[in-house]
């Protein structure tokens, strides 16, 4: 059957089918049919054999794990087979339910084509305007979605040729109503984007832009000057938790940060940040100096007495007061007001921050430096220790020094968060964020590999000598902080003079100089400089980008009566009421 479907042998074909012994049905190694085989190999004659004689193989789908779902009519049109294409069709091919979702044609390891699974994305794909025609004529749905919830549109989108996909775009709405088109060009995939939103998170500018143009309406024109609006549906964050504007701050994908200087999404983050945006981040960045002062003063003036006598180590002279202590004058309940506002401050901040942590991820919440970095996740910690204070100043405890010292690193560290807002400093934070994140790290971790290395040898070095000439050596601790101090070049090796040291200690401490003092630091200072000079290119980019994340935060932060929305309502223009619009003269 095979060979003869591979041959075009006719008579053959014609001569096993009318035998009963024979299973129409057998299945190849690909467990593909004599159909597919008939088709694959362009054997028109003997194809139509089959489907004279066998006419149920029309629609039965290959089974293989490669090739899962691909009917004949698959195979006709990536063959872009216009005769076998109407043939099948005419004969009943099914245009709506033939979906082929084998490895071979979804995204993976072994994907050699990705098409949309369906009959009329794989035309649409293949840029045959003939076929996708005819496939529409019979009702091939334009809303039916793949197993990622894509569209024909979406993969569209998803491909190279961006010529052939305008022009597919370009026909396939045009067959259809605009009430249809709009209703295709919504439907969102299985990670919530359109086919707008999805040219943003694949950081095409040419596809982005083509589509925001397909929707941009000339409201007036004079001479060279023109008055346009583009629809911000899908753009704008109004009613919209996954809108273009959350795409292009959420990712890390350099292409993506480049849309943030393309029309409408430039205007309409210029138009939120000059109506509120810039107002508000102003009046947070001032209510969060003069709450970190206030919690400032309430540490430096908490409530100390002196040690007994009795009790003193000529070390230690004051010492915490008791709870009923702390609240009896004047200055006290000062003080008390001054802690209850940083109470309720730490509050604000754990109630805020934690369930966008959640939202988001742990992971895209400390390394995306557009929505933060690591600023949030230190603001939950500083709350965190502020309460962790509370509780051993109730319990009595001496040692709530310990978290409000802590604490007020953070809390003053976190001010950095707001140089965001001004260009010259917002690059500067940008900076500090890559290098600590990046070189840093990576540099810490094999320094302290290499620290733990010598510092065990200068140990088992120093056991054998009296260590109470080598007091810098006296444990392991001791000497892992004098090996730092080595490293930092901060002390000379640590070693009387006048006593006798044997020589292999200083032979591992010109080995260990070379290799962490020279070798280390300039490694860490020559990857620094690498980094400085890769952001530098795309610093204002990025800064754009930090902006548009602050806008977005606080537009979900500040109460709807407190701003208005962005844009101009259709109805104004006399277009859709239920849209808004972004006005640009071009």
């Amino acid at each position: 059957l095979f060979r003869a479907a591979r041959t075009n042998d006719v008579a053959t074909m014609v001569l096993l089918l009318e035998q009963k012994d024979i299973n129409p049905f057998t299945r190849g190694n690909l467990e593909e049919t004599i159909l597919h085989t008939a088709l694959l190999n362009d054997k028109k004659e003997v194809a139509e054999v089959i489907l004279d004689m066998v006419p149920s193989l029309i629609n039965e789908p290959m089974t293989s794990d490669m090739y899962r779902g691909e009917t004949p009519l698959h195979i006709a049109i990536l063959r872009q087979d216009l005769e076998s294409v109407k043939e099948l069709l005419k004969r009943g091919a099914d245009v709506v339910h033939a979906q082929a979702s084998g490895t071979c044609f979804v995204p993976g390891a072994e994907c050699q084509c990705y098409f949309g699974e369906f009959v009329l994305s794989f035309a649409a794909c293949l840029g045959n305007e003939s076929i996708v025609k005819i496939l529409i004529r019979h009702n091939a749905p334009l809303k039916a979605q793949d197993n990622l919830g894509n569209t024909v549109l979406h993969v569209l989108v998803l491909q190279k040729d961006k010529e052939m996909a305008y022009r597919m775009y370009d026909l396939i709405t045009s067959l259809v109503s605009q009430e249809q088109r709009q209703l295709v060009e919504n439907i969102e995939n299985n990670e919530g984007l359109t086919p707008l939103k999805l040219a943003a998170s694949q950081g095409d500018p040419a596809m982005f832009n083509y589509l925001v143009q397909r929707q941009k309406k000339t409201y007036w024109t004079m001479g060279t000057i023109s008055y346009c609006v583009y629809d911000l549906t899908n753009i704008d964050t109004w009613g919209d938790h996954k809108s273009v504007l959350d795409i292009i701050t959420s990712s890390k994908k350099s292409d993506v940060h480049k849309l943030v200087d393309a029309k409408p999404v430039k205007e309409l983050l210029n138009q939120k940040w000059r109506s509120f945006g810039y107002k508000y981040f102003i009046i947070w960045m001032c209510s969060y100096i003069l709450y970190i002062v206030i919690f400032t003063a309430v540490s430096l003036y908490r409530p100390l007495k002196p040690v007994p006598k009795e009790k003193s180590d000529n070390v230690t002279i004051m010492q915490q007061k008791t709870l009923v202590e702390s609240y009896l004058t004047t200055n006290d309940y000062v003080r008390l007001v001054g802690e209850l506002i940083t109470i309720i401050g730490a509050m604000v901040i754990l109630i805020s921050e934690v369930p966008y942590l959640f939202r988001i991820g742990i992971r895209n919440y400390i390394g995306n430096t557009s929505i933060g970095g690591p600023f949030p996740l230190l603001m939950v910690g500083y709350s965190l220790l502020v309460f962790i204070a509370v509780v051993l100043r109730i319990l009595g405890n001496g040692k709530e020094s310990i978290p409000l010292s802590v604490a007020l690193i953070i809390g003053w560290c976190n001010t950095i968060y707001f140089a965001r807002g001004f260009k010259m400093l917002g690059q500067f934070s940008i900076m500090i964020q890559k290098i600590i994140f990046g070189d840093l790290l990576q540099w810490c971790c094999l320094l302290f590999i290499s620290i733990i290395g010598f510092t065990s040898a200068f140990y088992v070095m120093f056991q054998t000598l009296d260590l109470n000439n080598y007091l810098h050596f006296k444990d392991f601790p001791r000497t892992m902080y004098t090996i730092v101090e080595l490293t930092m070049g901060l002390v000379d090796l640590p070693v009387p003079i006048d006593k006798p040291t044997p020589p292999i200690i200083y032979i591992v401490y010109s080995v260990y100089m070379i290799f962490a003092y020279l070798l280390m630091l300039n490694l860490l200072i020559a990857m620094m400089d690498d980094t400085y000079w890769r952001i530098a290119q795309e610093r204002e980019e990025l800064w754009k980008v930090q902006i548009a994340a602050t806008i977005l935060l606080l537009e979900r932060r500040v109460p709807r009566f407190l701003r208005k929305r962005s844009g101009v309502p259709g109805s104004v223009l006399g277009f859709d009421d239920d849209k808004w619009y972004m006005g640009v003269e071009e």
